[in-house]
């Protein structure tokens, strides 16, 4: 069991995203696609038998009399329920556990590629502040977590010009994974995302209401996306952990902690990965005559390490 801190972000282009907002630190724009990828098993929805047995499943008996009142006030008056799709990846479990309680390696990394403008800071070790860029400022606390339960609790604030006064809201977020393996032995992480609203400003509540069969649809596509590119993450790490470890350092919106925790967990998924190749008979290839290479050989266990880069 591990308790932790975090914090999170709220809209994007109005009170009625901030259900959206809510899982952004699960979500992108950037489209990975694999034959194995990403496998919706179910759709999204609101209903009432979800939600209760959503609330049902948060570990409130694990935590302080603080955190209790603090989720409780929300899973008792909320404005939105949403669960997510539920959805299937291949990941290691440990580099799935580690990805969802320090979520900014995800936003550098889009940030990285270019796909998105939004910047976390770590205030403290297990809190985050994040500010997408257009208009919305949030926090996000992580009460609790464990290898297959994470609880979220998250503030935000949404100010831009689709409002013209500031609108708050909090969300509680109750992330559940399940570990198992599929017929071929790979590490398959089915994970169910369930999002409580609850909007400060009465007018904006409605708003959301309103728009919740839209946001609901635009959120459900987020959450499955973010997954794919969580397993395309793990299948560049599994082929070139150096080469991940190396992106590390080009991820500035790290602290030196988080990052060499990152760099440590990407070591230990690279060779996890290389034994078992080294342990399965490999399939040389038939050279053509008219090939001037040799036959690829399999590589076995390596240890390595990286030197930072000089600016």
């Amino acid at each position: 069991m591990t308790h932790c801190r975090i914090r999170h972000l709220g809209a994007r282009f109005g009170p009625a995203q901030i259900l959206v907002g809510g899982i952004l630190f699960f979500a992108t724009i950037f489209h990975a696609s694999s034959p194995l990828m990403g496998q919706q098993l179910t759709s999204g929805t609101g209903s009432r038998s979800a939600k209760e047995e959503a609330i049902k499943s948060v570990p409130l008996h694990e935590l302080t009399p603080e955190a209790q009142k603090k989720i409780t006030s929300i899973l008792q008056d909320h404005s939105l329920y949403r669960r997510l799709p539920t959805t299937a990846i291949e990941c290691d479990p440990e580099y799935f556990c580690f990805l969802c309680r320090y979520p900014e390696v995800i936003v550098e990394t889009w940030r990285l590629m270019g796909v998105s403008a939004m910047s976390t800071e770590r205030t403290a070790p297990f809190v985050l502040h994040t500010n997408d860029g257009a208009g919305s400022i949030s926090d996000v606390e992580l009460i609790y977590g464990n290898d297959n339960v994470h609880l979220f609790y998250g503030t935000g604030t949404y100010e831009g010009p689709v409002l013209r006064k500031p609108v708050n809201g909090q969300c509680v977020l109750l992330l559940r994974t399940e570990n198992t393996q599929g017929s071929d032995g790979r590490p398959i992480a089915t994970s169910q995302l369930d999002v409580f609203l609850k909007i400060e400003n009465a007018a904006a509540g409605l708003i959301a209401r309103t728009l919740n069969p839209l946001v609901g649809k635009t959120a459900d596509q987020n959450f499955v996306e973010s997954m794919k590119f969580v397993q395309r993450l793990n299948e560049t790490t599994e082929k070139n952990g150096p080469g991940v470890q190396g992106m590390a350092y080009r991820l500035e919106g790290l602290t030196p902690e988080v990052r060499q925790n990152f760099i440590d967990v990407v070591a230990r998924v690279f060779d996890k990965e290389q034994n078992a190749m080294a342990a399965t008979p490999q399939t040389i290839p038939v050279v053509k005559p008219t090939q001037l290479s040799s036959p690829a050989t399999t590589q076995g266990p390596v240890r390595y390490t990286i030197t930072p880069r000089t600016r």
